[in-house]
């Protein structure tokens, strides 16, 4: 059975909400119990505009009670990561050259094959393992499907 990557998205970012309700629940991780994340397409053309390669968003915790805007820092970074086509982590360590002024300076945006996801609501070390965790179920899901 084919999956899309819509499906995958989907069913990836519903098995992810268990573990982030339990990890945001901790104000060590996350101060306001949030988390936004930012997939883009996979299959869109790096040179797509941002706004137009991104496939899903989701929020994570109850938004509304949110008093930093975590959804436009996850775009910034998803931004930053999809521009350079790398890992904010990545980005930062080996290549801080490539950085203009006013990108942000925080990790949470993963590159792994070819899917980039970005995360915004925790420590940036959280931000950084929810969008791999995320990047992995949807492999998974994929890969259960025989389309990975």
């Amino acid at each position: 059975m084919t999956v899309t990557a819509r499906d995958a998205v989907e069913r990836g970012l519903d098995a992810l909400a268990p573990l982030l309700e339990r990890m945001l629940a901790d104000p060590a991780v996350s101060a306001e119990h949030a988390m936004h994340v930012v997939v883009m397409n996979p299959g869109s053309d790096p040179r797509t505009p941002f706004d137009d390669a991104i496939l899903a968003e989701r929020s994570f915790g109850d938004a509304a009670r949110w008093e930093a805007d975590y959804a436009g820092y996850a775009r910034a970074k998803t931004r930053l990561a999809w521009r350079e086509q790398t890992s904010l982590r990545t980005l930062f360590a080996e290549h801080p050259e490539r950085l203009r002024d006013g990108d942000i300076r925080v990790e949470g945006a993963v590159k792994h094959g070819r899917w980039i996801v970005g995360a915004s609501g925790a420590q940036p070390w959280y931000d950084h393992a929810t969008a791999t965790i995320a990047i992995a179920l949807f492999e998974a899901i994929e890969d259960a499907r025989g389309d990975g």
